[in-house]
């Protein structure tokens, strides 16, 4: 589980719960808030008392619930209860939550150096939140920042950093790769099975650079359905995504990379398939040979 712990006075940052209950729920003694975060049947417990661990050997094939209000948990030998689930974002890559007050996860987390992650604050009516930030760094010389910065320097961070990135980065350059060979091959088939089209037409005073220009015409229609049929498809993933609660986030260059990758391809393909046009001889096509 991941441990969020909150302010012990304001208990701001608490997501909403479930059954109507409120994070007040913290203020009662060892209590804590649990929530899937994404995850699924990570917070299940032998349905059972006498199957639940500690007690005797562990007992995994036996029916299971949800962790419900009421439940105990010992967490680094000191038990909780749970007060209440949440319903936070999910997010990735998904993990268990566990919410409760600063003063209990001091309880029963390790000693650590820095406990404390950041502080939030909320800018009174009329203050602008970048300016409130600007003032605060410069009072504390501490880093302060607006909501919107902050979740763009969190984006920022995962795109830099994280190595699911640099995993579906590679993929994508394969996909690339594969993608030019396989779109080289058929466009180059494309066209030296029709030069005799293009040698006719070159006949009736086609000029090379029309013709040229013409199997690129091709290349950037089958670009532009490619592209197409690509975010369409992203955009229903997305969609399934959202309605099985992963967390699922279209950036604004993913398209405009993905459409430029796109292009490169195209046009590689269509220069590969250059070759034979410029070399066809019209006549020989014309005289059968």
């Amino acid at each position: 589980m991941q441990v969020i712990a909150v302010d012990d006075a304001t208990l701001t940052g608490v997501p909403l719960m479930t059954d109507g209950a409120t994070a007040s729920v913290l203020r009662t003694p060892d209590a804590v808030i649990v929530d899937d975060g994404g995850s699924s049947g990570k917070l299940d417990t032998p349905s059972e008392r006498a199957d639940q661990w500690p007690r005797g050997r562990p007992h995994l094939d036996v029916p299971m619930r949800p962790l419900a209000t009421g439940d105990e948990l010992l967490i680094n030998d000191t038990r909780v209860r749970i007060a209440g689930r949440s319903m936070a974002l999910p997010r990735f890559p998904p993990r268990p939550l566990l919410f409760t007050t600063f003063s209990t996860a001091g309880r029963i987390l390790l000693p650590e150096r820095r406990r404390l992650t950041f502080v939030l604050v909320t800018a009174a009516p009329g203050v602008d939140p970048r300016a409130l930030a600007t003032r605060i760094e410069t009072a504390t010389a501490l880093r302060a920042r607006s909501s919107v910065d902050f979740k763009a320097d969190t984006v920022r961070w995962m795109v830099t950093n994280s190595e699911d990135v640099g995993d579906a980065v590679t993929m994508l350059t394969i996909a690339m790769l594969v993608g030019f060979g396989v779109t080289g091959v058929m466009m180059f088939m494309f066209t030296n099975e029709n030069l005799k089209y293009y040698a006719v037409l070159n006949a009736m005073g086609a000029t090379a650079r029309q013709i040229v220009g013409m199997v690129f015409v091709q290349a950037a229609i089958c670009a532009l359905l490619g592209a197409g049929l690509g975010l369409g498809l992203c955009a229903i993933a997305g969609r399934m995504f959202t309605l099985y609660n992963f967390p699922f986030r279209l950036m604004w260059f993913a398209p405009v990379a993905g459409g430029a990758a796109v292009v490169l391809v195209s046009i590689g393909a269509a220069a590969l398939s250059m070759r034979p046009v410029l070399k066809m001889q019209p006549a020989s096509f014309l005289a059968g040979r």
